[in-house]
C-alpha cells in the first residue's frame, strides 16, 4: 500500500517504523467488506534523537533538524509525527481517512506530557499549506525521500495551549498568537547578539540590529531601549556565577565603558590582551546561552 502511494523507500521506511513503533499504527477498514484500505502513522520522538532514527528516516531527520535550530526539545519532551498518512484511492487529499487520524491526533495531544513540536508531513505541501494556514505552520522544512518532496507542518506546543487550539478549531476563530516572533536558528541568534554589541554606541545601527526581530522585545513599547537595558541587565547577571565573573567584567568593558578599541579596554582591567580576549569569548558564550534560554522560554 505504501509503495503504491509514495513508493519503495517509503515502503521501506514503514517496514521500519512498523519494528520500531507498531503501536503508532492505525488501520482503515471498509464497513461494508472489512477490506483494509488505509493506515496512518503516529510517530512519538522522545528527546534526545535516536540516531537510528535520523540515520534512517530522512524526515525525522529534518523535524529534529528543524527543532534544535528554533526550540529545542528539552529532556522529558518529544516530538510528535503523523508520518504516513497512506490511502491510496485519495492519497493525502481531505477525506475520512484523514479526518479521523486528525481526530487521534487533537485527543492524543490533549492526553500527552512533555509535548513539544507536533508535525505533519505532505507531498503536496503547497496545497496543504492552503489548508492548514491557521492551524498549523509550514516549517518550510523540505525533504526528499524516493525522489519525493515533502513538506512538514508544525505547532509548538510550548506556545500555544492544546486546549486553546482546540477551541480555535470549533470556534473557527482567529488563531492564538505565539507569544512573539520565533524561528531564529540559534546560530543566527548568536550572531544578532554579538551584531548588538558591536553595535551598542551607534543608535541608529543599533534600531536596525537582527536581536530587535526576536522574541526578546517583541511585545515592548520601546523595543530598542528595552533590549539596551536587557543586555545590560543579562551582562550583569553573570557575575552571579563565579565562572561569570571575569566574563562580565570583560564585556561590560569592552562594549558599555566606552573604550575605542578592546586593546583599551584590556588595559583599562590591567590584563594582557590575549587573556581579556578569552575572557571576552566566555562572556559571548554564557550571554548567548542566557538570552537564548530567554529567547525559548520567556525566562531569564
Amino acid at each position: 500500500m505504501a509503495e503504491q502511494a509514495e513508493g519503495p523507500q517509503s515502503a521501506e521506511l514503514v517496514r521500519y517504523w512498523l519494528t520500531r513503533q507498531p503501536q503508532g499504527f492505525s488501520v482503515f477498514r471498509l464497513i461494508s467488506s472489512g477490506r483494509i484500505v488505509a493506515f496512518t502513522t503516529r510517530l512519538v520522538l522522545p528527546a534526545p534523537p535516536d540516531f537510528t532514527d535520523t540515520d534512517t528516516d530522512p524526515v525525522v531527520a529534518a523535524a529534529w533538524r528543524y527543532s534544535q535550530e528554533t526550540a529545542p526539545v528539552r529532556p522529558g519532551e518529544h516530538i510528535a509525527m503523523t508520518r504516513f498518512s497512506i490511502y491510496p484511492d485519495r492519497y493525502q487529499v481531505p477525506s475520512r481517512v484523514i479526518d479521523l487520524s486528525n481526530s487521534r491526533v487533537q485527543a492524543e495531544a490533549m492526553r500527552a506530557r512533555g509535548r513539544a513540536h507536533g508535525f505533519l508531513v505532505y507531498h503536496d505541501h503547497t496545497a496543504w499549506a492552503d489548508r492548514l494556514q491557521g492551524v498549523l505552520a509550514d516549517s518550510g522544512v523540505r525533504c526528499d525521500v524516493g525522489g519525493r518532496e515533502y513538506g512538514l507542518f508544525t505547532i509548538d506546543w510550548r506556545k500555544i495551549p492544546v486546549e486553546k487550539w482546540i477551541r480555535h478549531l470549533i470556534d473557527a476563530t482567529e488563531m492564538p498568537p505565539l507569544s512573539g516572533p520565533s524561528g531564529t536558528p540559534r546560530p543566527a541568534f548568536d550572531q544578532a547578539v554579538r551584531e548588538a554589541l558591536q553595535l551598542w554606541r551607534d543608535p541608529g545601527a543599533f534600531a536596525a540590529c537582527a536581536l530587535l526581530r526576536t522574541r526578546l522585545v517583541a511585545d515592548c513599547d520601546n523595543p530598542a531601549q528595552d533590549l539596551k537595558e536587557l543586555l545590560q541587565e543579562a551582562v550583569e547577571a553573570l557575575a552571579g556565577d563565579p565562572r561569570g565573573v571575569r566574563a562580565k567584567e570583560a564585556l561590560a568593558t569592552a562594549f558599555f565603558s566606552g573604550a575605542p578599541t578592546q586593546e583599551a579596554a584590556a588595559r583599562r582591567l590591567g590584563l594582557p590582551y590575549g587573556t581579556f580576549r578569552r575572557h571576552m569569548r566566555q562572556g559571548l558564550d554564557l550571554l548567548c546561552a542566557s538570552l537564548w534560554e530567554r529567547e525559548l522560554y520567556g525566562t531569564n
